[in-house]
């Protein structure tokens, strides 16, 4: 009876010992399977690398782009990998990328212009280049008949939300509805209806003033008919029309 008990106990301690070795060739074989980052960083808004941006990954080195914005991170481990990403006249970027063993895994990171500490002169090449685009824009604006808000004024005002640029409008009140969570524009000559909304030269439907406003690069507001363009004219311009700009990304 004794060497029986004896038997179970022996097995009570063997066992764990098994357990762990059965355990030792799946770790062994994830840790021989690193996973690797393939990385290009461009500009948001024009596609064009960011040449010499640095990237940052905990636990490793800092280490820069080449000068088509690429870079290459080998020998990662299978998870949940945090990666910084930072370029002269750029705003930083951290984003979380998920890898699994033995992936390679290939990223854009898109950073979003500033010109912050660039050149003037480069800044405004930029702007040219762009000018295409929003030449209809930059005419109206000329004119004045509206009020009007550009990327940059939009960066230094620090407004957050398109809602907080309309609020400082004459003639604009933003209504929200507390149960619905919403929050929507009127014109103070028409309170009864919405204002219509234009979005990179197309009428929509509706447009949420608490929408972000990163990615955009102009704000027309039109108050009423002696101010609204044929442009965006129409029986639905009665009440006000609102145009947004956003960023171009040609790139994708």
């Amino acid at each position: 009876m004794v060497k029986a008990v004896s038997i179970v106990i022996q097995w009570r301690l063997v066992l764990p010992i098994l357990a762990a070795l059965a355990a030792c060739p799946v770790l062994s074989a994830a840790a021989q399977n690193p996973a690797t980052l393939i990385g290009r960083v461009v500009d948001e808004e024009t596609g064009d690398p960011v040449g010499d941006a640095l990237v940052r990954v905990a636990g490793r080195a800092p280490l820069n782009a080449d000068s088509l914005g690429r870079f290459l991170l080998t020998d990662l481990p299978a998870g949940e990998l945090e990666v910084a990403v930072q370029a002269l006249g750029y705003s930083s970027l951290s984003v979380r990328v998920h890898l699994q063993a033995g992936q390679a895994l290939e990223q854009v990171f898109s950073l979003a212009f500033t010109g912050d500490r660039l050149p003037e002169v480069v800044v405004q090449a930029r702007a040219d280049r762009l000018a295409p685009r929003y030449s209809d824009f930059e005419r109206r604006r000329a004119r004045g008949m509206g009020a009007y808000f550009r990327w940059e004024e939009i960066k230094r005002r620090g407004f957050g939300s398109v809602g907080d640029a309309l609020r400082t409008v004459r003639g604009v009140r933003i209504r929200c509805d507390q149960a619905a969570f919403e929050c929507h524009a009127v014109m103070a000559r028409t309170p009864q209806c919405f204002p219509a909304w234009w979005i990179d030269g197309m009428q929509v439907r509706s447009f949420h003033e608490n929408t972000p406003i990163r990615d955009i690069y102009g704000i027309e507001v039109y108050r009423g008919p002696g101010e609204i363009p044929a442009d965006f004219g129409g029986s639905t311009a009665a009440c006000g029309v609102i145009v947004i700009w956003t960023k171009s990304r040609p790139y994708r």
